[in-house]
């Protein structure tokens, strides 16, 4: 398969590589030239190109078999204008890597079927043009956490962490990477997921074992009585992709 990805960070990288491990063409986007040679040096394709821009040839970039947006632009007007472009070139399917921040923090359990949305939030807002689209799927996915994110050191330098009682809803890149395979292997479009761990201890429990792991002080802990938290159910994962989590308990997780 063709795959194009629009970003190239911390989920960007590692997955066009799993996919140009697994034996697709892969093109992926950096806005910043320097960027563009290193991603090069290491064997991937990629040109340079920023959320609305108008590129010379299009088709390099949209005529594919999967796009996947894997940005953390909450521009509304540059996803509008991108769909635009969509329009007019041969993209068959679209990932867009979305955030549980859609969801409310109002002490309930979130499947993909909640009404409870931050609507005025510009990524739900950005999910709304996405899904125009005649084959695009959502993928929401909780904090992200692994190579590069280890939560240890969330806390250094004194930073407090507040609703200590509040349960935590994190992925691993793992899964990540997983996650995404899966909605392309099974066909799985014109769907939202949630991409979530299984597991939701207390942000105490699980940052101050963090921490021991990363060798770092105890996060410094002021709660509030007016906690607010949610929790987000990921059932639909493994309903309907078949998904097992290869990394489903947050305190065993892998950094």
């Amino acid at each position: 398969m063709k795959i194009s990805l629009i970003g190239s960070g911390w989920l960007a990288k590692p997955l066009a590589l799993q996919f140009q491990a697994d034996g697709h063409e892969i093109i992926l986007t950096s806005t910043q030239q320097d960027k563009i040679a290193a991603l090069n040096a290491v064997g991937l394709k990629a040109l340079q190109y920023e959320l609305g821009d108008q590129l010379s040839n299009p088709s390099q970039l949209f005529d594919t078999d999967v796009l996947i947006i894997a940005i953390t632009s909450k521009d509304t007007e540059a996803f509008d204008v991108l769909m635009d472009q969509l329009s007019e070139q041969p993209c068959q399917h679209i990932i867009y890597i979305s955030s549980t921040s859609v969801y409310q923090n109002n002490k309930q359990t979130h499947d993909e079927n909640s009404q409870q949305l931050n609507q005025d939030n510009p990524i739900w807002q950005i999910e709304q043009l996405i899904q125009s689209h005649s084959s695009a799927t959502v993928i929401r996915f909780a904090g992200l956490v692994g190579p590069g994110r280890h939560p240890g050191r969330f806390f250094a330098n004194g930073k407090k962490l507040f609703n200590a009682s509040a349960p935590v809803n994190l992925i691993h890149l793992d899964d990540c990477i997983g996650i995404i395979k899966a909605v392309i292997e099974t066909q799985s479009w014109n769907q939202v997921f949630n991409g979530c761990a299984d597991t939701h201890p207390s942000k105490l429990t699980f940052y101050q074992q963090a921490a021991k792991q990363y060798g770092a002080a105890d996060p410094i802990t002021e709660d509030s009585q007016t906690s607010s938290y949610k929790i987000i159910d990921n059932t639909k994962l493994k309903t309907i992709l078949g998904y097992q989590l290869i990394q489903p308990d947050v305190l065993n997780m892998r950094f």
